[in-house]
């Protein structure tokens, strides 16, 4: 079509000086749709700034990554809603190749539900309290006793887990170009979603991104 482009944006958090935001260390607020946040903005909510200063990678993960966190969290949900659940899958069930991935597709699919569920479980009061109907203070205190931002961390290494393994059955399928072209999907997704150092593989981020580069190179096409 001719004309003027249409588009839209999105921004996951309140929109500030990019800048500002990295270097202010008073910088707690927090706006957007909780359901999208990294474990670090619920530390910063429920601790506070002050207490997130004491923890160098979770203060550089809130500092610099939310959006792409909450971008991988929404290709992800994006992918999961337009995959068949298990038994409706049809023709591809028969197929040898996809008969290979689907379980993983399915855990991955489990274990968004969960993360879902627990994201939305601690998202809900607080969005209530944002329109009044809440007091901030108790619900500070409530997420830091409930360890709030220690489930969601654990529900994004499982999530991590489900990908690494969905990623490595495609990427098996050397036969399959819809398959290998998920599981380059899959790597870029374990690059945006962080989950602080409070994981016993705190260096899987940086190995992923090696991994990633490496498969590109690798790439059937030459293509990264």
């Amino acid at each position: 079509e001719t004309g003027k482009p249409k588009f839209g944006l999105v921004d996951f958090g309140l929109a500030v000086d990019a800048g500002v935001w990295r270097c202010d260390e008073g910088s707690g607020d927090l706006g957007g749709d909780g359901r999208y946040w990294p474990s670090s903005a619920w530390f910063a909510f429920g601790h506070g700034v002050r207490e997130l200063r004491r923890h160098r990678d979770l203060e550089r993960e809130y500092r610099t990554c939310l959006d792409a966190h909450s971008l991988g969290l929404s290709v992800l949900q994006c992918f999961l809603a337009m995959m068949p659940d298990v038994g409706v899958a049809g023709e591809l069930e028969e197929e040898p190749s996809w008969s290979e991935v689907l379980p993983c597709f399915w855990s991955l699919k489990a274990m968004w539900g969960t993360y879902w569920s627990d994201a939305s479980s601690a998202w809900r009061p607080l969005f209530e309290a944002f329109c009044g109907a809440g007091d901030f203070e108790e619900l500070r205190s409530s997420y830091k006793r409930a360890g709030t931002h220690r489930v969601i961390h654990k529900d994004i290494v499982a999530l991590r887990r489900s990908l690494e393994l969905g990623s490595g059955a495609c990427r098996a399928q050397q036969s399959e170009p819809a398959l290998l072209a998920v599981a380059t999907l899959f790597d870029a997704i374990l690059l945006m979603l962080h989950f602080g150092a409070e994981s016993p593989g705190s260096e899987a981020a940086s190995e992923s991104t090696v991994l990633l580069r490496k498969r590109g190179a690798g790439a059937p096409d030459g293509s990264a």
